[in-house]
């Protein structure tokens, strides 16, 4: 179908002292077919990030690496007190002098 021009859109209803009412008619035709589609691949796309993710999950020892049980950052294998010593060897991680893996690194 040829694109309509202005004028076959627009149709003149009145025209009274000065003032012109004029009356547009738009049509929009939607194809539900294209809209399906779309909602289709965008269902199918998560579908397929969810079971990826699932599998992943359920296959692995997590999406992150590392020992869930440590609680602090004395078992990181970090200086994160800046004092040249880490973890076991960090006075900082033992607080009563006894090593404490769950604890958290504390400046003297």
């Amino acid at each position: 179908m040829a694109d309509a021009s202005l004028s076959d859109i627009v149709e003149e209803v009145s025209s009274e002292d000065g003032v012109r009412t004029v009356k547009v008619e738009i049509t929009h035709k939607h194809e539900e077919r294209s809209s399906a589609t779309t909602w289709a691949i965008a269902i199918g796309i998560v579908l397929i990030l969810g079971i990826g993710l699932f599998y992943v999950a359920g296959n692995s020892d997590g999406l992150l690496p590392g020992d869930d049980s440590v609680v602090g950052n004395c078992a990181d294998g970090i200086d994160n007190d800046n004092d040249g010593t880490t973890d076991g060897q960090d006075i900082g991680c033992r607080p009563n002098g006894i090593y404490d893996e769950e604890g958290y690194e504390q400046t003297q």
